[in-house]
């Protein structure tokens, strides 16, 4: 198989071609300094999970077959194949559901590919610059991918588009040339669909890793077609490919027009950094409870209703049975009625609030709500996510709140100061302080360094 007959594949073909023509010289300054922004984040949020029960799995599974040459898993010096060393890196960035967020046709956390540019661009000893053009390179795909159909209306998961852009990155930090990173796009999208079962339900353990697997997929396709192993002919625009079996053919290909014209990539710039370790549709129903909270007691309270979006509705809503009674904190943070009842009892929603997913004072708040999808506030979604809260207390006086944008969105952006204080925050349990802000001042420049120095930092 040639790379002229996976070029019939238009989309192959673009993207393929996107991924080489791009350097670091074309990406622009701030979209170079919003890439470093979501490392630091992806850091932050990946040692906040560092002794987390499956991180530790994860981790302990790799290092069963540490090797001389390979990543080292985020904050060791255990040396796993690259592909191990992504997957256990993107389990620590995913874990809490507290990294960056997109929301389009396809909601997507694009910073779950940093991975393979930490696990991979380690082992290669990649360059701080093919880093940085790499993650643009990735977001640029995967977030433009969001815009052009729904994944999960068809039954599969998110995690298929963030493996592309995955497959992107590694691609870019091994210098694939155009054929064999259309190859190793093949070998990543046609054996690699994720479920949208993931999602569904009493959640898992597999629901903060089913990312981290999309990514090792790409990684260990990308290695496989650095060989020149082949991949499927027409991986996307087949009669059995990615469009048709995973969207069922409903994608609008024209969203790829920037991809097609070479435009320097500034797709990252689109995409939000949380405020809260919560799914992202409820961060703005955290903040309305944070405001009502402040007129109110939940003692006081008789009534809550809470009018959303479709989207929010349909994923983190009252359809499955288990949002309303969660006995995992993978469920909790996937439940609008158990955030919107916890920052209520608790305010700001922070980590060790899942010790308690079964706390009696916010179950019995949640069995007083109402969750409802507003016409309007449907109508603003995705250019805005709003969720409106209105409360109604036991002598009968109404409050309500609603907000649109939560801290991190680029309309409500987050300060360098605030994201070095999440990070300080985030970090402080596993890291010293002078490693922090070591670290920290190499991040900020992470075009003069190499992946691997930034890893040797980062090792506690």
């Amino acid at each position: 198989m040639k790379g002229d007959k996976l070029s019939m594949d238009r989309i192959t073909k673009i993207l393929g071609e996107y991924a080489c023509e791009i350097e670091y010289e074309d990406v622009p300054g701030e979209t170079a300094r919003e890439a470093k922004r979501r490392v630091i984040d992806s850091l932050a949020v990946a040692f906040a999970a560092y002794n987390a029960e499956p991180v530790v799995m994860a981790r302990r599974a790799a290092s069963r077959y540490v090797t001389t040459w390979g990543g080292r898993l985020i904050g060791t010096r255990y040396r796993a194949s690259p592909d191990w060393a992504s997957f256990v890196d993107g389990v620590m960035i995913r874990y809490h559901d507290y990294n960056d967020t997109y929301l389009s046709k396809e909601p997507l956390h694009p910073s779950d590919m940093i991975a393979a540019a930490l696990g991979l661009g380690d082992a290669l000893c990649s360059s701080g610059k093919d880093a940085i053009a790499a993650i643009a390179i990735g977001y640029e795909a995967s977030v433009t991918l969001c815009d052009g159909g729904s994944l999960r209306k068809k039954g599969w998961d998110h995690v298929n588009f963030l493996g592309v852009g995955s497959a992107l990155v590694s691609g870019k930090l091994l210098s694939l040339d155009v054929e064999k990173t259309q190859h190793a796009l093949a070998i990543y999208a046609v054996p690699h669909a994720s479920m949208r079962q993931t999602r569904v339900g009493e959640l898992s353990m597999w629901k903060g890793a089913a990312a981290a697997n999309s990514t090792r997929n790409a990684v260990f396709a990308s290695l496989l077609a650095a060989e020149g192993f082949t991949g499927p002919f027409k991986p996307f625009e087949g009669e059995m490919g990615f469009i048709k079996q995973l969207l069922h053919g409903d994608f609008d290909a024209s969203v790829l027009a920037p991809l097609a014209e070479k435009r320097p990539p500034r797709r990252i710039l689109d995409t939000y950094i949380k405020p809260y370790p919560v799914e992202y549709h409820a961060q703005t129903a955290v903040e309305a409870a944070l405001k009502l909270r402040e007129e109110l007691k939940p003692e006081d309270i008789e009534k809550i209703i809470i009018d959303t979006f479709q989207t929010a509705y349909d994923i983190i809503g009252p359809k499955d049975p288990e949002k309303w009674d969660p006995h995992t904190k993978e469920t909790a943070d996937h439940s609008l009625m158990w955030i919107a009842a916890a920052a209520l009892v608790w305010g700001p929603i922070r980590f060790e609030h899942y010790g308690d997913v079964r706390n009696p004072t916010v179950l019995s708040l949640m069995k007083k709500m109402e969750v409802r999808v507003d016409p309007e506030l449907d109508r603003m979604y995705p250019a805005a996510f709003p969720n409106r809260m209105t409360v109604v207390t036991k002598n009968g006086r109404k409050f309500t709140e609603q907000v649109d944008y939560a801290k991190g969105h680029p309309k409500n952006p987050m300060s360098d100061a605030e994201l070095e204080k999440r990070f300080h925050e985030l970090t402080a349990g596993i890291m010293p302080e002078a490693q922090r802000k070591r670290l920290l001042q190499k991040l900020w420049r992470l075009e003069d360094y190499s992946v691997a120095e930034i890893v040797e930092d980062a090792v506690v």
